[in-house]
């Protein structure tokens, strides 16, 4: 199984608070995984180290065959990231927002302008909502509009803190349809932290459990059931 990213006995506290401790992850490439576990149990805190966002205590990130994290010059053009907050900038438009990776990466102006409205329509959003600011839009737009920023640009890796959150069933199914077409038609890979454990099987390719600040079971989605793992019934 090539991995996309992998995490090796990766520690990260906050004083007395240990979050992770000693998590090894393998997320295949060409693959969704959801990470899954109890609310406050680390997958923030684990989704912004394998971004680079946060420095371990101890472990070790690989990220495309990369071992060394003061790589990350390099490697973020390759990485994709939603926050849980989405960290959209306030003094931005929205498609602004959605151009942004793309203008640091040399995207001409008028290019970069097109494709982020193309994004935006990709995730439901029109070009009344693409010129306003973020605070304008309701929370689930703003989830939408996140995401088309952390895809633009056709990123190999999408790290997603709860695409879904604050979203109305259907149009959590269309994101999360998005989701898997990017994988799918790109080639690319995704780490999805969620906190619904419905239907694992026919949303994910992979499921990872964090619990206690260890990763306590990983496999095959279709394995990921509350019968043969009781915690995915309270996650």
């Amino acid at each position: 199984m090539t991995a996309a990213l992998a995490l090796h006995g990766l520690h990260k506290g906050f004083g007395a608070n240990l979050v992770l401790r000693g998590v090894d992850l393998t997320v295949p490439a060409g693959a969704t995984t959801a990470l899954v576990g109890p609310s406050g149990g680390g997958k923030t805190v684990l989704l912004k180290c394998a971004a680079g966002l946060l420095r371990p205590d101890a472990g070790r990130v690989d990220a495309f065959g990369e071992t060394d994290v003061r790589h990350w010059k390099l490697l973020r053009p390759r990485i994709g990231v939603l926050f849980q907050r989405n960290a959209l900038f306030d003094s931005m438009s929205v498609w602004q927002n959605v151009a942004f990776p793309l203008r640091r990466r040399g995207t001409p102006a008028r290019q970069a302008r097109e494709e982020a409205f193309r994004l935006l329509a990709l995730v439901g959003l029109d070009q009344r909502a693409g010129e306003a600011p973020p605070v304008a839009l309701s929370g689930g737009m703003r989830k939408r509009a996140a995401l088309a920023r952390a895809v633009a640009g056709d990123p190999e890796l999408l790290l997603l803190d709860d695409p879904t959150a604050g979203l109305d069933p259907v149009l959590a199914a269309s994101m999360e349809q998005l989701i898997r077409h990017l994988v799918r038609a790109r080639g690319a890979t995704a780490l999805v932290v969620t906190a619904d454990v419905q239907d694992l099987g026919e949303r994910f390719d992979q499921v990872a459990i964090l619990d206690s600040g260890h990763i306590i079971w990983q496999g095959a989605g279709k394995d990921a059931a509350p019968e043969r793992h009781p915690l995915l019934a309270v996650a």
